[in-house]
């Protein structure tokens, strides 16, 4: 094999395998719950670059819209224990995200955020459309009880 075209091949194959490494860190984040979060968040592992992606139950009444300027905020808690039993003294996590608010964005609906968290305690979500996933219980419920 000739020089030129080993080179060639080496130089492809190192293109590929940077864009390969490149992709998988930027799409790496840290799966965390709500309580978890703020432990991390008091134990200094919280940094201002470092992404994750927050779950939790959203709490229905602190949904707030705007849809002239599409800012949507709503809080989270750490599971539905918290959100069922436990309200009034469950931590919370407030989220706020820029788009169109979903349809499934309701009381109880389990969200998977992926952003970063803020100096000021807010979840701000990443600009991308999966930045905001939501899965309605009630829709799953009703089709179970059918069966």
């Amino acid at each position: 094999m000739k020089p030129k075209f080993a080179i060639g091949i080496g130089l492809i194959f190192a293109a590929v395998v940077a864009v390969i490494a490149f992709t998988i860190a930027g799409n790496s984040s840290t799966e965390v719950r709500v309580n978890d979060l703020l432990d991390k968040q008091r134990s200094g592992q919280v940094t201002p670059d470092r992404s994750f992606k927050l779950v939790g139950m959203v709490v229905g009444d602190s949904i707030s819209y705007d849809p002239l300027t599409l800012h949507l905020e709503f809080d989270v808690v750490h599971d539905r224990d918290h959100l069922v039993n436990r309200l009034a003294e469950a931590p919370r996590i407030r989220v706020v995200y820029r788009g169109t608010k979903p349809d499934t964005l309701v009381h109880e609906a389990s969200a998977i955020v992926t952003g970063r968290l803020g100096a000021d305690g807010k979840f701000y979500a990443a600009d991308s459309p999966d930045s905001l996933l939501l899965q309605c219980p009630t829709r799953y419920e009703n089709e179970a009880a059918s069966r």
